[in-house]
């Protein structure tokens, strides 16, 4: 049917058909081909990739799940099966601050590798453990990462005492702007540990 089509096409100078040269023919079959192939892919829709999101960790029950900052997601301790499931949800780094021989901890290093993201450690033990150098690091790292990041502890509580500092210390904000960050971050027993390191008065 597209062969007899365009066997024939009209010339502004004559009224006599002149054949279809063998290039022109190609082409338009080439186009016709891919218009079709657009067509079909607009019809079947493109699936957009997952977006990491608080909904996304809530439903998966992880623990104390908050999202203080766009694409970052502060929580307690997560299983192997909430890590599959924040994968698969778009985030694409983890950040623990617990030690690896702490209960429910120590997987990640040989579990991560297998999903294709990035898994990074980075002990705090409570109080001795705020430093501004781990403040710094953190920030490094929450920097430098691609995609949403999940960083979690035990609780949350060390995670939004390190957020405290880390704003702070490095991102100059205000004492009570840091504290207030910190909280929304999960921060509970260690609360007045951070206001004394940012020069704040307990309640």
């Amino acid at each position: 049917m597209l062969l007899s089509n365009l066997s024939r096409i009209p010339t502004m100078n004559s009224s006599v058909p002149r054949p279809i040269t063998a290039p022109l023919f190609l082409a338009l079959l080439l186009t016709a081909a891919c218009t079709a192939d657009e067509q079909a892919q607009a019809g079947a829709g493109v699936q957009a990739p997952a977006q990491p999101t608080l909904e996304a960790a809530t439903s998966l029950g992880v623990r104390n799940a908050r999202m203080p900052a766009p694409a970052l997601v502060t929580a307690g301790q997560i299983t192997e099966e909430q890590f599959d499931g924040l994968v698969a949800a778009g985030f694409e780094n983890f950040i623990s601050l617990r030690l690896a021989d702490e209960d429910g901890a120590g997987w990640e290093e040989g579990h991560a590798p297998s999903e294709g993201v990035s898994f990074t450690r980075l002990p705090v033990t409570g109080g001795a453990g705020l430093t501004r150098e781990t403040a710094e690091e953190l920030a490094w790292l929450l920097d430098s990462a691609e995609g949403g990041t999940v960083l979690y502890c035990g609780s949350s509580n060390r995670v939004g005492a390190l957020m405290a500092l880390k704003a702070f210390w490095v991102d100059g904000a205000e004492p009570q702007e840091a504290l207030d960050l910190g909280l929304a971050a999960g921060m509970t027993r260690l609360e007045p540990t951070v206001r004394g390191m940012l020069g704040l008065s307990e309640n």
